[in-house]
């Protein structure tokens, strides 16, 4: 059984335990926000996320200084036929 405050990162996002009331019944997994994390770096700007990928035709690119920029690249369209 997890602890509230339990942080697990399932298909690609950080989900956290939680139990608001314990009265009320048992505790669920909620998707996390980054300021969340325990231990991580939070505050204004960005919780420490640093990896963020695309699936094409979305496209992520990251620079040194660490901005990112995601675009669509209908190059990258595969060629289904309606």
């Amino acid at each position: 059984m997890p602890n509230v405050g339990d942080v697990e990162t399932k298909f690609g996002r950080k989900y956290m335990f939680l139990n608001p009331d314990p009265m009320q019944g048992p505790g669920a997994w909620r998707l996390s926000h980054p300021d969340e994390y325990p231990g991580g770096p939070g505050g204004p700007g960005g919780g420490g996320i640093a990896d963020i990928d695309g699936i094409p035709p979305i496209v992520a690119s990251q620079d040194v200084s660490g901005a990112t920029e995601v675009s669509m690249d209908i190059t990258k369209l595969d060629d289904r036929q309606a």
